[in-house]
């Protein structure tokens, strides 16, 4: 049985298109071969590095890409001869459609066998609690979040700042992401990237105090991780490995994962983290119906 990386931005040679092109080459700095991968080519690349099956971001991005609700559904065409191999995360870009295109978003990309949802407020401009009164009462993002919940989907929150030209990391502080976990305490909520770096203890103690709160651990650099978290064993059972490749500075997604197996930090950890924790909570697409 192999590893599970929760959190990649994999793009597909037959699912790109020209704006998250010139995004991915701009803002990650990742070689054109990476990005540019064929199905086949990305899972002999999984093969290669013990990986049973990856979460793979195909949330809407208009800001920055370009990408639009139908991207998650041409990554699930995409990859449906290797069903077992791919989690698809979709989402909708919730400050730019309607509540009708919401729930018809929202429907359609679940009939797909979309895996789980993903919010990005730095990328989005909103506040992940933004359905609240007091917070403007964003009627979409409620939708989403009740939707999600329902169906037993899993949402990612990014946490933390983001590096890209147009985001606003005002939207990234984990606090923001309490409200989530008390309003929809049946939801289970994946805090991705801790709130790296300037928020790490706020995420942590969130992950700790609610049950419904998990953290994925992509782009924190392997070897730097009990600098990040020096008390990570204290929510391991609650922890998933991603490594966000091929974002900023993870072009390799084997070598990323081997860094992260040799970090100081016991064995049995790792496998909760690496395996078993993200197998209960995100499900390849082989298990989505």
């Amino acid at each position: 049985m192999g590893y599970i990386d929760a959190h990649t931005h994999i793009t597909f040679k037959e699912a790109i298109n020209e704006g998250i092109l010139n995004f991915a080459i701009k803002e990650w700095g990742a070689p054109i071969d990476k990005i540019l991968m064929t199905v086949e080519q990305v899972v002999r690349m999984l093969d290669d590095a013990s990986i049973d099956y990856v979460g793979v971001m195909a949330f809407p991005v208009r800001k920055l890409s370009g990408a639009k609700e139908d991207y998650a559904l041409k990554v699930i065409n995409t990859v449906k001869e290797y069903p077992d191999r791919f989690a698809v995360i979709g989402g909708v870009e919730v400050n730019e459609v309607t509540t009708e295109e919401t729930k018809y978003w929202l429907e359609k990309q679940y009939e797909a066998g979309i895996s789980a949802l993903k919010i990005h407020p730095p990328h989005w401009w909103v506040k992940p609690n933004a359905y609240r009164p007091e917070e403007g009462g964003l009627k979409q993002l409620e939708l989403v979040y009740q939707f999600a919940e329902d169906h037993n989907l899993p949402v990612y929150i990014h946490t933390g700042t983001s590096s890209f030209t147009k985001a606003r990391n005002k939207y990234g502080d984990p606090i923001l992401v309490d409200d989530v976990a008390v309003d929809f305490p049946k939801l289970t909520i994946i805090m991705a990237h801790i709130g790296r770096p300037n928020w790490v203890p706020t995420a942590f103690q969130l992950i700790r105090i609610r049950p419904n709160i998990y953290g994925d651990l992509s782009s924190i650099p392997p070897k730097r991780i009990l600098e990040y978290i020096p008390r990570l064993t204290e929510i391991s059972d609650k922890l998933i490995y991603g490594s966000d490749y091929p974002g900023p500075g993870v072009h390799d997604i084997k070598k990323n994962l081997q860094d992260f197996l040799q970090t100081p930090i016991p064995n049995e950890t790792k496998t909760k983290i690496t395996t078993e924790t993200p197998r209960k909570i995100l499900k390849p697409l082989s298990k989505t119906k």
